[in-house]
């Protein structure tokens, strides 16, 4: 998936500028898609666009993106070579490694290459947010506040996880919530284990309790 061509940057002539835009290139889609959850839930009309491998974001990319999200472990051109191809195509973009791997030889290696920093998969999401608002002052721009009626753990929740997270505490079941929403059982479990990791919980339960001290619901 490219950028839309209405989203490059600006040129002589006047054209648009692009938003806040960010990047993930990593080989599981599943990973891909949670990332994409909670980037999009923590930041105002950012463009998001994900890839399996180096080769195709550099091929399909036609502007530089703001913040790179870049696995270690890929197929093809793996993380640590791909920082400095990274890095010759797009000088201007901030790249975070975000890798299981947890060698601290390797995540040197890893910003020795050129890479801003590295976060763990297994860290919280609140880690992953605010290494992207520290780095991108665009991300800071468009980044969703607590003055708009939202805590940190609620800037990472989707309008449609923050809709879940309504109906656990109805105590529904996966099944009676996507009948409700019209969505798959698959998609609400999803969106369940995205709430229990942005609220660091282990039950719905949990989740709700923290949710509403919180003040999320």
């Amino acid at each position: 998936m490219a950028f839309p061509q209405c989203l490059a940057p600006a040129s002589e002539a006047g054209e648009p500028m692009m938003p806040f835009t960010v990047v993930s290139i990593d080989d599981h889609s599943l990973f891909r898609t949670g990332i994409e959850l909670i980037v999009k839930g923590a930041f105002r009309g950012v463009v998001f666009a994900s890839f399996a491998s180096l080769g195709q974001a550099l091929e399909m990319l036609t502007a530089a993106p703001d913040i790179i999200l870049l696995d270690l472990h890929l197929p093809g051109v793996g993380g640590h070579d791909a920082i400095p191809l990274l890095r010759l195509r797009w000088p201007g973009s901030r790249i975070i490694v975000v890798t299981s791997v947890q060698n601290d030889a390797e995540i040197a290696r890893a910003i020795e290459a050129g890479g801003d920093i590295a976060i763990l998969k297994s860290e919280a999401p609140e880690r992953l947010i605010g290494a992207i608002r520290d780095l991108a002052p665009r991300a800071r721009e468009a980044s969703r506040s607590t003055s708009e009626g939202q805590s940190p753990a609620g800037a990472a929740l989707t309008g449609r996880q923050l809709e879940v997270l309504g109906y656990l505490r109805e105590g529904h079941s996966n099944k009676a919530i996507a009948n409700r929403m019209d969505i798959s059982e698959f998609t609400v479990r999803g969106h369940v284990q995205l709430i229990l990791k942005v609220l660091q919980v282990s039950s719905r339960a949990q989740a709700v309790f923290e949710a509403q001290k919180a003040g999320i619901l």
